[in-house]
């Protein structure tokens, strides 16, 4: 039996925390008292810390067909003649998150990997179900594809990148801007969540590991909010991208996981099929880490140094990126 991930003691304290306030599951209550306390918590961290500098950051709507889904683009301080543009879907299981509450990670994103950051406010479960985010993360990207120069961005480099559900949507996007015939630079999947037919009870079956921060019942709830009347539809792609037939002809990809994280175990055996399909796929492994640790870079020195490796690893996948994308006409 493997041995049982001992969490960062950093980020154990901010669990051992959260337990002595009572606080209350993620997606308890209604979505809006949810999201309510996701703000609360978020904005309350970010008076302590600030934010990482970027060099601009816009408000505009990215249109593409009849869809138009409200982003946020950032800009790095950086004398590089050709930037990467890197679409980011944000976290949140569906239900939660914002551009503005992740805001600092995409700002970290963008300082760091040296790249023009356009992070996504697709439309949010259980409002708007499945395909609603998956709809707005496609036409994000085919819109940022068609526009990566007006955005200060080369368009022989644009790449998607997400974390957890966004993970999902960024593969998902990946899979089908492939399937319209255009190629990506990358795909940055930080511990995604790409098959919603996982097996929760055989996970809380699974005495040996504790799933701070997100648990079994949590990834049942999160299929209910965005499936909604589709849960026929888990085992298809999309909205399962572990369950795509064809993952030939991807791009370069740096996958994320967590030890004590539910999602780990998905994570690697997406990697496997990339891999197995031909794709160059660098998996990066934090056993110490939960599953939100890439936005914990102020509260924990593992967290930054794991958020900083990916980023790093990212980076050099894009410069690494061979010259053969497709501008896009869409």
């Amino acid at each position: 039996m493997p041995a049982v991930p001992q969490l960062d003691p950093q980020l154990a304290a901010v669990v051992a925390a959260l337990r002595a306030r009572c606080a209350p599951p993620p997606f308890s209550g209604t979505p809006d008292e949810a999201r309510g306390r996701m703000r609360a918590a978020v904005l309350a961290a970010r008076e302590r810390s600030g934010l990482p500098d970027v060099q601009s950051v816009e408000d505009t709507v990215a249109a593409h067909a009849d869809v138009r889904v409200p982003v946020r683009v950032y800009r790095p301080h950086s004398h590089r003649p050709s930037l990467p543009t890197v679409v980011f879907f944000h976290g949140g299981g569906f239900v939660l998150g914002s551009v503005e509450l992740m805001d600092d990670i995409a700002r970290k994103l963008c300082r760091d990997i040296e790249a023009v950051v356009v992070s996504v406010d697709y439309r949010l479960a259980p409002e708007h179900p499945f395909p609603a985010a998956h709809d707005d993360a496609l036409a994000a990207t085919l819109w940022a594809l068609a526009n990566a120069v007006a955005l200060g961005g080369d368009p022989a480099y644009v790449a998607v990148a997400g974390e957890s559900a966004g993970g999902n949507l960024a593969a998902s996007s990946a899979i089908q801007v492939r399937d319209r015939g255009f190629a990506l630079a990358g795909q940055l999947l930080i511990v995604p969540g790409v098959d919603f037919a996982r097996d929760t009870v055989r996970l809380e079956r699974n005495d040996g590991c504790a799933y701070p921060m997100l648990t079994p019942h949590d990834l049942r709830e999160v299929a209910r909010l965005y499936l909604g009347t589709a849960a026929d539809r888990a085992t298809d792609f999309p909205p399962s991208p572990l369950h795509c037939a064809d993952l030939g002809d991807l791009p370069a990809t740096v996958i994320a996981v967590a030890g004590c994280d539910p999602l780990y175990n998905e994570g690697l055996a997406y990697a496997a099929r990339l891999q197995a399909a031909g794709i160059a796929t660098q998996v990066l492994r934090y056993e110490d880490m939960f599953h939100p640790f890439f936005g914990f870079f102020e509260v924990s020195e593992a967290a930054r140094r794991a958020n900083d490796e990916i980023c790093s690893c990212f980076a050099a996948t894009l410069r690494a990126c061979p010259d053969d994308t497709k501008e896009a006409e869409v």
